[in-house]
């Protein structure tokens, strides 16, 4: 008999491949599985090199011995009239058959419901990533801010239209990724006070300004702009648009390419164009920004009515919708009207503007904060990242996914993002406040020292600020200076939390014990991630870990606002440290 006849009689072909099936589906739940848990590539390495050593094993066992129905014996003792070994290789076919069908079902699995999931979220770190390293290069001479053009109508309450023209034509120009665009919140801080276009440029760090004037009379508007070389002072170009209101989305379009071709801007994509729009509604969303951005009493109220007035005339008008959204937002947060009614129209009136413009960079972002008030934070981060990848240089879309990507537990990559955005905005103190707080949680305390002061001196009146330099003073050992600090501020959690850990680390514990009485009787039952961190400074694990299960019962905490703690760093060799990280993961 031939050697082949004879491994088929044994049933060793059919062990083989019955075998070879079954490791391969072991390996690969075992691929899918230990990753979940925490495992690195080790245990399934181990996988793998188990089932290969295994191989020759059972194909040797198969081969030297055979099941019969006196138990296991050795092939050679016996008689072939008594062999059952016809009957085992039936079997065997029927367990081939029952692993193949696993095998087949999980492959399916595999490719139609894990593998979307593991190239989405490869598509998106590899996005991160890739923005990440853009955003950090230098633009070299391609930086531009818009100024806020000049109201040149007749009618002073036209100025609503001027801001408006330079805003939409800022938010065109953005769009171009291989231009840096300061933000408007930065550029309309220079509005009425007469500084020379050198002077803004060096405060801006641009090398180009646009300015100009818009005068309006009826249907009728004539647009002046002029694009100038900060550094030498002089004009690259200018132009007058003599045009009907209907014809506005034309001239900013001719704008912005005249921009591109006068800044020589090879750029990689099309050029950007403006949303057109019913010229009405158009008017009535600027005019809803025109009150919404200056926030005067009654001012919110009546962007909400111009917003609503824009979608009565064009229900197409995705940024109207989007704006909506924002004041149903912004009432609910203050509780002006029902949160869960805030909340539902918000949700509403974005939905529909992502319906009617799914390119809307701020429809998602908006989206995206709604999702994280429902602490569905793998929408959120979707909405986040389909935010960026619009407007790169759109720094709402960068400070939002910053706070998010740092509570997310990614803080490197959320102090990037910050700095990215005070790159963009950098005469607002929110950029740098934010960078001072990651940092802190980096224990990088000097740069934090250094990015307050900076906030500061951009927003010298506020006082929200002083938090974070107390925590900067404490860390750098300057306690005494911690305490001053400390001890004039309002009476709330974060002052009677900063007293108990000041006062531990100076040596007075019995103001400390005083101190945490009190946070932990009342203040601190509102901000349970306080009381916890207090105790875990203290050397008090226990309780600390009692307060850190409270804090994850309100569901409201994420992964790198308990992982960056630097309160907490003395927990971590604890053995209940990596199962509470778990939990939030």
């Amino acid at each position: 008999m031939s050697l082949f006849n004879e491994l088929k009689r044994r049933n060793v072909l059919r062990v083989g491949a019955a075998y070879i099936v079954a490791s391969w589906l072991v390996i690969q739940v075992a691929e899918t599985i230990f990753p979940l848990f925490g495992f690195g590539d080790t245990p399934a390495r181990i996988v793998v090199i188990v089932m290969a050593i295994g191989f020759p094993l059972f194909l040797v066992f198969s081969w030297v011995f055979e099941f019969t129905p006196d138990g296991l014996k050795r092939e050679t003792e016996v008689e072939r009239s008594a062999s059952v070994m016809h009957k085992t290789g039936k079997q065997l076919d029927r367990i081939f058959v029952v692993l193949l069908a696993l095998a087949l079902g999980y492959f399916a699995f595999d490719k139609f419901v894990l593998e979307p999931a593991r190239v989405a979220v490869l598509m998106e770190e590899t996005a991160l990533q890739a923005r990440s390293e853009a955003l950090v290069e230098s633009y070299g001479d391609k930086s531009i801010a818009v100024l806020p053009f000049v109201n040149m109508s007749d009618d002073a309450n036209n100025e609503y239209f001027s801001d408006g023209i330079s805003e939409e034509l800022l938010n065109l120009l953005a769009k171009i990724p291989e231009l840096r665009v300061i933000s408007r919140s930065s550029t309309f801080s220079f509005k009425g006070k007469g500084l020379s276009v050198p002077t803004i440029a060096r405060q801006l760090n641009v090398r180009h300004i646009l300015e100009g004037s818009v005068r309006k009379a009826g249907n009728q508007v004539r647009i002046t702009a002029q694009l100038i070389d900060a550094r030498s002072d002089t004009h690259l170009w200018s132009e007058t648009y003599d045009r009907k209101l209907d014809n506005i989305f034309q001239i900013q379009d001719e704008i912005a390419a005249a921009v591109v071709e006068a800044l020589k801007i090879e750029l990689l994509g099309a050029a950007p164009h403006a949303r057109k729009t019913d010229p009405e509604a158009f008017k009535r969303v600027l005019q809803a920004r025109f009150f919404w951005n200056r926030r005067s009493p009654g001012d919110e109220e009546k962007a909400m009515d111009y917003y609503q007035q824009a979608i009565d005339i064009d229900p197409g008008n995705a940024a109207a919708w989007t704006g909506l959204s924002v004041a149903y937002l912004s009432l609910a947060a203050k509780e002006r009207i029902p949160f869960e009614t805030g909340m539902a129209k918000a949700r509403k009136a974005v939905a529909t503007a992502l319906s009617i413009d799914p390119d809307f960079a701020e429809a998602h972002v908006r989206l995206a904060q709604m999702y994280e008030q429902v602490n569905d934070w793998k929408a959120a981060r979707h909405e986040y990242l389909q935010a960026l990848a619009l407007a790169p240089n759109n720094p709402l879309a960068l400070g939002t996914m910053a706070s998010f990507t740092w509570k997310d537990g990614y803080l490197d990559e959320a102090i990037d993002l910050f700095r990215n955005a005070e790159d963009i905005d950098p005469l607002v103190a929110t950029w740098p406040a934010m960078t001072a707080d990651a940092l802190i949680k980096a224990g990088r305390f000097d740069e934090a020292e250094q990015a307050i002061y900076k906030a500061r001196e951009l927003s010298p009146e506020s006082v929200f600020f002083q938090d974070s330099l107390i925590l900067v003073y404490f860390f750098q050992g300057h306690y005494n200076r911690a305490l001053e600090l400390t001890q004039a501020l309002p009476e709330d959690a974060h002052k009677v939390f900063g007293l108990t850990v000041t006062y531990h680390a100076m040596g007075r514990f019995d103001e400390s014990d005083a101190a945490m009485k009190q946070l932990t009787s009342s203040t601190g039952k509102h901000v349970p991630l306080l009381t916890a961190t207090a105790h875990a400074m203290r050397n008090e694990p226990d309780q600390a870990f009692e307060w850190l299960v409270k804090t994850l019962k309100t569901r409201s905490f994420r992964l790198g606002e308990i992982k960056f703690e630097p309160f907490l760093k003395n927990l971590h060799d604890d053995p209940r440290w990596d199962n509470l990280l778990k939990q939030i993961e």
